[in-house]
């Protein structure tokens, strides 16, 4: 074993900084440990000389649209406890608390959409038009998914699914009675598609949606245990409302999947009659979003709850649809999941980003070894193989984030 002083150092120095969190009265048993000036962090813009380039530049290329807008999101974020901010310099770096369980995160999770909410970050995010609301909308998004991926998930099953849902497939009954309260969070929204026995066969889902035209109802039912819906983001804890996709059934012949309004839980959150939900539990991430299980007991929902854009089904029973074709009318129905799948490309370029300038910047302040027994360490990205491994995917990731601005602008 190295007894010498160098190395007793460095670890008294190990020590001191695990120690630096005693109360007072404890500081006295630490006063002789001091830290080791090999061992000091300098971050790496201290040291390094300046950028051949403009930072800003390069951040505006990658970005590619509303950089107000996405620092304004970063300072709401910086201002508020809720986010966790640390001061270092003059720096603010954000990040949440891992360390809390699943449910304290998951109402870290709520506490934070509340507050976006009130500081507008989500205005207009259903009710205003234009590809330039949209293009806004994206940009903020990502500014929350690089903070927290499951604030982006919450917030992006309840906007872009839910919302998006209503949106799209809805007709103008549907958004004036849904819109604003669900860009308010005064309605909270899910997405009940997945089933366990069907995740990407959504063709196959088990879910019965029967027309009753005596009473002008549909009765939403889970015939089996297959048919439950299953892993929906919101559905444990949270959400007031989800969208159900199920096998429409009027006078003994199946119309096909469509989608039906149903409310799950009251205003003070208790689950309504006839309808069970369990809670998918811990997850090796994502602890911020309360997935769970759905089932339907022959739950009843009003006529004009039918998502009717595509279809609709008149009091009567009578089926009508503007596509005739079956194969293009079930395609139109998934045409809200498009938009939610150009974001999850999206948010894994930055949260790609995010883990790239983390590993960039240790390898820019950690040193390993030396050239000569008296020289100084070099730094990890001064040796070739680091290189290789980190270069490569800082130029894939850049080249990612310029496809992914094309793809939302062609959207």
């Amino acid at each position: 074993m190295d007894a010498s002083p160098t190395a007793a150092a460095r670890r008294a120095a190990a020590i001191a900084r695990h120690l630096a969190g005693l109360p007072p009265g404890a500081a006295a048993a630490v006063a002789g440990l001091h830290f080791s000036p090999c061992l000091s962090y300098a971050p790496p813009e201290s040291s390094e000389a300046p950028p051949a380039f403009a930072p800003m530049e390069l951040r505006a290329l990658l970005d590619g649209h509303h950089l107000r807008e996405r620092d304004w999101a970063y300072g709401a974020m910086e201002e508020s406890p809720l986010f966790c901010p640390r001061r270092a310099g003059d720096k603010v770096f954000v990040s949440p608390d891992y360390n809390e369980g699943k449910e304290g995160q998951r109402e870290a999770t709520m506490r934070r959409i509340g507050y976006l909410a009130r500081r507008g970050v989500f205005r207009g995010w259903l009710t205003e038009p234009g590809p330039d609301a949209e293009l806004r909308k994206l940009a903020l998004l990502e500014c929350l998914g690089v903070y927290d991926h499951s604030l982006a998930i919450k917030v992006g099953v309840h906007f872009f699914l839910w919302g998006g849902a209503v949106k799209f497939l809805g007709t103008k009954r549907h958004h004036d009675k849904w819109l604003l309260d669900t860009e308010n969070y005064i309605i909270k929204g899910c997405f009940a598609m997945t089933e366990l026995g069907h995740g990407s066969n959504v063709r196959g889902i088990e879910t019965v949606a029967t027309y009753d035209s005596k009473t002008g109802e549909f009765v939403i039912n889970t015939p089996c245990e297959s048919a439950q819906k299953y892993w929906i983001g919101g559905a444990a804890n949270h959400a007031t409302h989800t969208i159900v996709f199920a096998q429409l059934h009027i006078n003994g012949r199946n119309e096909g999947v469509h989608a039906f309004i149903a409310q799950i839980r009251d205003q003070d959150e208790n689950v309504l009659p006839n309808i069970h939900i369990a809670d998918c539990g811990h997850k090796i991430g994502l602890n911020g979003v309360d997935n769970g299980r759905i089932w339907f007991n022959n739950i009843r929902v009003p006529r004009e709850n039918l998502l009717n854009l595509v279809a609709d089904v008149l009091p009567d029973g009578k089926y009508v649809s503007m596509i005739d074709n079956p194969d293009q009318r079930f395609a139109a129905f998934l045409s809200p999941l498009t938009l939610g799948r150009v974001n999850i490309a999206v948010n894994a370029v930055y949260i790609s980003k995010v883990g790239l300038a983390i590993a960039v910047r240790y390898a820019l302040s950690r040193r390993a070894f030396s050239i000569t027994p008296d020289g100084p360490e070099m730094l990890l990205l001064d040796y070739p193989s680091h290189q290789r491994r980190l270069l490569p995917l800082l130029a894939k990731v850049c080249m990612m984030s310029s496809a992914s601005n094309f793809m939302k602008i062609c959207m």
